[in-house]
């Protein structure tokens, strides 16, 4: 079977990605360890292959680089094809299917593409543009215009994989289709976090953050509720400061405002921290004493469990898939409950218990996941 895998939503300045491209290079790199399926990967010319797709050549622990007489063709090794697209548009995309056939597409981000010759089958990771348009940036005729291609391909895919339960029935509710087409895949989170290393010195000579933390990791964006975590923050009486993790998305004004007005002690225990990279990330959520998501709605919630396979407290909002990815391990709180955090900021609470923690992360790995989109995949 030559399955083609639709990488396009990774970065192509060559940095690593956060969100959906993190979950997806995450994914890739264990599903392409099936040697059983032949993979054609597609990605845009300039994506970093070794942060991408390492390579499965038992014991060679090298990386998959594009062949320096062909440049912009591909990367080869054994069962494994990367071809590289001119930019990141479906005629691209098309055109290179067309030149290197697959019998199904399986694409990552969950946009599929108009108009393509073969199956796809998209792994979504959330529905919430449909539910609250006015969290995002795009006018009212480019909204309508992808939400309805985004619609168009979910219908026609012979199976769909959803990241949690929570999105599975946004995915019914609102394409209408059947229970039985979806297919939970849940998110592998970082199994490099329970490696403890010297957290909080590396923090300290790093950014500057000395004591205990809260840290809140994530593009900064409406739905994050970054603007109320901070007001709580500013109200609570626990001594911790505050480090706001993540690139500037959209709609960040009232965030800015935030930031803007804090006084001179707040302003000392108060860290914005935009560029890092995933080893530096591990040492964030390792270093936090809390890591707080407010978010009013989440298709699975990658940070909250990367928090609980760090071992690190874990207060959560009580939308969308948190409670399922959090369940016991940590505290949930209605995210529009200002007082709630306040009070769960100011209490300072324990660290997250290792054995409840540990459990809960055991429950989702990269491999499990990886499994569960293979036994869908050659099931078609």
């Amino acid at each position: 079977m030559k399955v083609g895998l639709d990488l396009r939503c990774l970065p192509s300045d060559g940095s690593e990605g956060a969100g959906v491209a993190h979950a997806a290079r995450a994914l890739c790199t264990q599903l392409i360890k099936d040697k059983s399926i032949d993979w054609k990967v597609f990605v845009v010319k300039g994506t970093a292959f070794p942060s991408v797709i390492p390579s499965v050549v038992e014991g060679s622990g090298s990386f998959l680089k594009p062949d320096s007489s062909t440049p912009s063709d591909f990367a080869q090794n054994d069962n494994l094809r990367v071809i590289e697209l001119a930019d990141g548009s479906s005629k691209s995309l098309k055109l290179a299917i067309k030149k290197d056939q697959c019998d199904i597409l399986f694409v990552l981000s969950g946009a599929v593409s108009y108009g393509l010759d073969i199956p796809a089958i998209p792994w979504v990771h959330d529905l919430i543009i449909f539910d609250h348009p006015e969290w995002f940036p795009e006018s009212w005729l480019h909204r309508q215009l992808t939400t309805r291609l985004f619609l168009r391909g979910i219908k026609r895919a012979p199976i769909i994989f959803a990241v949690s339960e929570y999105t599975k029935q946004a995915i019914i509710r609102h394409a209408k289709v059947s229970q039985e087409k979806v297919i939970v895949t849940h998110e592998g989170g970082d199994e490099q976090l329970t490696i403890k290393k010297s957290a909080k010195e590396y923090c300290r000579s790093k950014w500057g953050v000395g004591g205990q933390f809260v840290l809140a990791l994530g593009t900064v964006e409406p739905r994050k509720n970054l603007a109320m975590l901070i007001r709580a923050w500013k109200k609570a009486d626990g001594g911790l400061d505050l480090v706001i993790a993540g690139r500037n998305g959209w709609k960040f004004e009232d965030v800015s405002k935030e930031i803007d007005n804090l006084t001179p002690d707040e302003a000392s225990r108060f860290h914005r921290i935009k560029d890092f990279n995933d080893e530096e990330k591990r040492q964030l959520l390792l270093a936090a004493r809390i890591v707080a998501v407010p978010s009013l709605d989440e298709g699975f919630g990658l940070v909250a469990l990367e928090a609980l396979q760090a071992n690190t407290q874990v207060i959560a909002s009580n939308r969308g898939a948190l409670p399922e990815v959090v369940g016991e391990a940590g505290t949930l709180f209605d995210p529009e409950d200002e007082e709630a955090w306040v009070n769960a900021l100011t209490l300072s609470p324990s660290p997250t218990n290792a054995g409840e923690g540990s459990r809960q992360a055991q429950k989702f790995s990269w491999e499990k996941t990886a499994a569960t989109v293979l036994e869908g995949l050659k099931k078609l």
